[in-house]
Protein backbone atom coordinates (compact mmCIF):
# COMPACT_ATOMS: atom_id res chain seq x y z
CA UNK A 1 0.00 0.00 0.00
CA UNK A 2 1.18 3.70 -1.16
CA UNK A 3 0.82 5.94 1.64
CA UNK A 4 0.49 9.41 0.30
CA UNK A 5 -0.03 12.94 1.69
CA UNK A 6 -1.58 15.52 -0.16
CA UNK A 7 -0.49 19.46 0.27
CA UNK A 8 -2.69 21.56 -1.84
CA UNK A 9 -3.96 25.22 -0.70
CA UNK A 10 -7.26 24.63 -2.64
CA UNK A 11 -9.76 22.42 -0.76
CA UNK A 12 -11.33 21.35 -4.43
CA UNK A 13 -7.90 20.26 -5.81
CA UNK A 14 -7.48 18.04 -2.00
CA UNK A 15 -10.62 16.50 -1.95
CA UNK A 16 -10.44 15.31 -5.69
CA UNK A 17 -7.13 13.84 -5.38
CA UNK A 18 -8.07 12.11 -2.21
CA UNK A 19 -11.16 10.15 -3.40
CA UNK A 20 -9.06 9.74 -6.91
CA UNK A 21 -6.83 7.87 -4.66
CA UNK A 22 -8.53 6.01 -2.21
CA UNK A 23 -10.58 4.44 -4.68
CA UNK A 24 -7.15 3.19 -6.31
CA UNK A 25 -6.13 -0.19 -5.93
CA UNK A 26 -2.71 -0.12 -3.44
CA UNK A 27 -3.27 3.51 -2.54
CA UNK A 28 -3.82 5.17 0.79
CA UNK A 29 -3.77 9.22 1.94
CA UNK A 30 -2.07 9.57 5.20
CA UNK A 31 -2.47 12.87 5.72
CA UNK A 32 -3.38 16.52 3.67
CA UNK A 33 -2.25 19.91 4.05
CA UNK A 34 -3.38 23.57 3.09
CA UNK A 35 0.08 24.91 3.08
CA UNK A 36 3.67 24.00 4.11
CA UNK A 37 3.77 24.81 7.69
CA UNK A 38 0.76 22.21 8.31
CA UNK A 39 2.49 19.78 6.09
CA UNK A 40 5.62 20.16 8.23
CA UNK A 41 3.63 19.49 11.05
CA UNK A 42 1.99 16.51 10.12
CA UNK A 43 4.85 14.49 7.88
CA UNK A 44 6.73 12.57 11.07
CA UNK A 45 3.15 10.98 12.16
CA UNK A 46 2.03 10.48 8.70
CA UNK A 47 5.39 9.14 7.36
CA UNK A 48 4.33 9.15 3.35
CA UNK A 49 6.01 7.38 0.81
CA UNK A 50 5.71 9.86 -1.33
CA UNK A 51 4.02 13.47 -1.25
CA UNK A 52 1.52 15.17 -4.02
CA UNK A 53 2.87 18.61 -3.42
CA UNK A 54 1.65 21.78 -4.87
CA UNK A 55 4.17 24.39 -6.49
CA UNK A 56 2.27 27.92 -5.43
CA UNK A 57 1.53 27.47 -1.83
CA UNK A 58 0.55 30.62 0.64
CA UNK A 59 3.41 31.59 2.35
CA UNK A 60 6.42 28.89 1.83
CA UNK A 61 6.19 27.63 -2.03
CA UNK A 62 6.43 23.71 -2.56
CA UNK A 63 10.22 24.01 -3.13
CA UNK A 64 10.56 25.71 0.20
CA UNK A 65 8.31 22.91 1.96
CA UNK A 66 10.27 20.56 0.08
CA UNK A 67 13.10 21.44 1.83
CA UNK A 68 11.25 21.58 5.32
CA UNK A 69 9.68 18.06 5.15
CA UNK A 70 13.15 16.96 4.12
CA UNK A 71 14.01 18.07 7.92
CA UNK A 72 12.14 15.14 9.41
CA UNK A 73 12.31 13.00 6.47
CA UNK A 74 15.47 13.16 4.59
CA UNK A 75 14.74 10.94 1.63
CA UNK A 76 11.30 11.41 1.26
CA UNK A 77 9.53 11.64 -2.10
CA UNK A 78 7.63 14.52 -3.91
CA UNK A 79 5.99 15.10 -6.86
CA UNK A 80 5.81 18.07 -7.29
CA UNK A 81 2.65 19.79 -8.85
CA UNK A 82 1.30 23.16 -11.10
CA UNK A 83 -1.47 24.71 -12.04
CA UNK A 84 0.84 26.14 -14.95
CA UNK A 85 3.96 24.00 -16.03
CA UNK A 86 7.12 26.77 -16.12
CA UNK A 87 9.92 25.34 -17.70
CA UNK A 88 12.38 26.88 -14.87
CA UNK A 89 10.54 25.30 -12.06
CA UNK A 90 11.33 21.93 -14.13
CA UNK A 91 14.45 22.78 -13.80
CA UNK A 92 14.51 23.74 -10.53
CA UNK A 93 12.72 20.66 -9.56
CA UNK A 94 14.78 18.45 -10.48
CA UNK A 95 18.50 20.33 -9.26
CA UNK A 96 16.38 20.05 -5.71
CA UNK A 97 16.31 15.95 -6.44
CA UNK A 98 12.43 16.02 -6.06
CA UNK A 99 10.33 12.67 -7.70
CA UNK A 100 8.88 14.90 -10.65
CA UNK A 101 7.40 17.53 -12.15
CA UNK A 102 3.66 17.29 -13.36
CA UNK A 103 1.05 19.78 -14.40
CA UNK A 104 -2.31 19.43 -12.23
CA UNK A 105 -4.16 18.59 -15.08
CA UNK A 106 -2.25 15.38 -16.11
CA UNK A 107 -4.18 12.11 -16.55
CA UNK A 108 -5.42 10.34 -13.68
CA UNK A 109 -3.54 7.23 -14.74
CA UNK A 110 -0.47 8.79 -15.54
CA UNK A 111 -0.33 10.38 -12.19
CA UNK A 112 -0.86 7.02 -10.27
CA UNK A 113 2.25 5.66 -12.38
CA UNK A 114 4.31 8.15 -11.24
CA UNK A 115 3.60 7.79 -7.38
CA UNK A 116 4.29 4.05 -8.00
CA UNK A 117 7.74 5.30 -10.05
CA UNK A 118 8.57 7.52 -7.23
CA UNK A 119 8.50 4.96 -4.69
CA UNK A 120 10.30 2.31 -6.81
CA UNK A 121 13.01 4.90 -7.72
CA UNK A 122 12.46 5.42 -10.78
CA UNK A 123 14.53 8.56 -12.57
CA UNK A 124 12.87 12.15 -12.48
CA UNK A 125 9.50 12.22 -13.62
CA UNK A 126 7.95 14.73 -16.24
CA UNK A 127 5.85 15.18 -18.99
CA UNK A 128 6.72 17.54 -21.94
CA UNK A 129 5.87 20.97 -21.31
CA UNK A 130 3.71 22.78 -23.48
CA UNK A 131 4.83 25.60 -25.28
CA UNK A 132 2.98 28.64 -23.65
CA UNK A 133 1.99 31.39 -26.20
CA UNK A 134 1.04 34.88 -24.67
CA UNK A 135 -2.13 33.87 -22.81
CA UNK A 136 -3.02 37.29 -22.35
CA UNK A 137 -4.98 39.71 -25.00
CA UNK A 138 -3.39 42.64 -25.58
CA UNK A 139 -5.61 44.49 -23.41
CA UNK A 140 -4.78 42.45 -20.63
CA UNK A 141 -1.05 42.84 -21.06
CA UNK A 142 -1.44 47.05 -21.30
CA UNK A 143 -3.43 46.72 -18.26
CA UNK A 144 -1.10 44.61 -16.64
CA UNK A 145 2.33 46.79 -17.74
CA UNK A 146 0.95 49.71 -16.25
CA UNK A 147 -0.29 48.09 -12.90
CA UNK A 148 3.34 46.98 -12.95
CA UNK A 149 4.28 50.80 -13.26
CA UNK A 150 2.48 51.01 -9.63
CA UNK A 151 -0.70 52.79 -11.09
CA UNK A 152 -3.91 52.33 -9.53
CA UNK A 153 -6.83 50.85 -11.46
CA UNK A 154 -8.09 54.24 -11.44
CA UNK A 155 -5.28 55.58 -12.82
CA UNK A 156 -4.78 52.88 -15.60
CA UNK A 157 -8.52 53.37 -16.80
CA UNK A 158 -7.59 57.10 -17.43
CA UNK A 159 -4.41 56.01 -19.33
CA UNK A 160 -6.15 53.60 -21.51
CA UNK A 161 -9.55 55.50 -21.65
CA UNK A 162 -11.23 52.57 -19.99
CA UNK A 163 -13.88 52.43 -16.80
CA UNK A 164 -13.19 51.32 -13.60
CA UNK A 165 -15.42 48.26 -14.04
CA UNK A 166 -13.44 47.12 -17.08
CA UNK A 167 -9.86 47.31 -15.64
CA UNK A 168 -11.08 45.47 -12.64
CA UNK A 169 -12.44 42.77 -15.30
CA UNK A 170 -9.47 42.45 -16.94
CA UNK A 171 -7.37 42.44 -13.88
CA UNK A 172 -9.70 39.21 -12.37
CA UNK A 173 -8.82 37.32 -15.96
CA UNK A 174 -4.93 38.25 -15.91
CA UNK A 175 -5.03 36.96 -12.56
CA UNK A 176 -7.03 33.55 -13.41
CA UNK A 177 -4.98 33.21 -16.70
CA UNK A 178 -1.78 33.06 -14.67
CA UNK A 179 -3.62 31.86 -11.65
CA UNK A 180 -2.09 33.73 -9.28
CA UNK A 181 -3.91 35.47 -5.90
CA UNK A 182 -2.87 38.94 -6.07
CA UNK A 183 -1.75 41.86 -9.11
CA UNK A 184 1.82 41.75 -7.84
CA UNK A 185 1.98 37.66 -8.40
CA UNK A 186 0.44 38.16 -12.09
CA UNK A 187 3.45 40.99 -12.49
CA UNK A 188 6.11 38.54 -11.30
CA UNK A 189 4.55 35.38 -13.16
CA UNK A 190 4.33 37.65 -16.48
CA UNK A 191 8.16 38.35 -16.07
CA UNK A 192 8.49 34.67 -15.03
CA UNK A 193 6.80 33.64 -18.19
CA UNK A 194 8.65 36.14 -20.54
CA UNK A 195 5.20 37.70 -21.26
CA UNK A 196 6.71 41.26 -19.91
CA UNK A 197 10.16 42.01 -19.60
CA UNK A 198 11.39 44.27 -16.65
Amino acid sequence: MIKVMIVDDHPVVREGLEAMLESAHGFTVVASAADGESAASKVVEALPDVVALDIRLPGMDGFATLAKLRRFIPDIKAILLAGMPLQEELERARKMGASGYLPKNVDHKRLLQAFRDAVAGAPFIEEELPKVPCILSQRELDVLRYLALGKTREEVGVILGIGFETVRSHTRAIMAKLDVPNTVAAVNRAYEMGIMRP
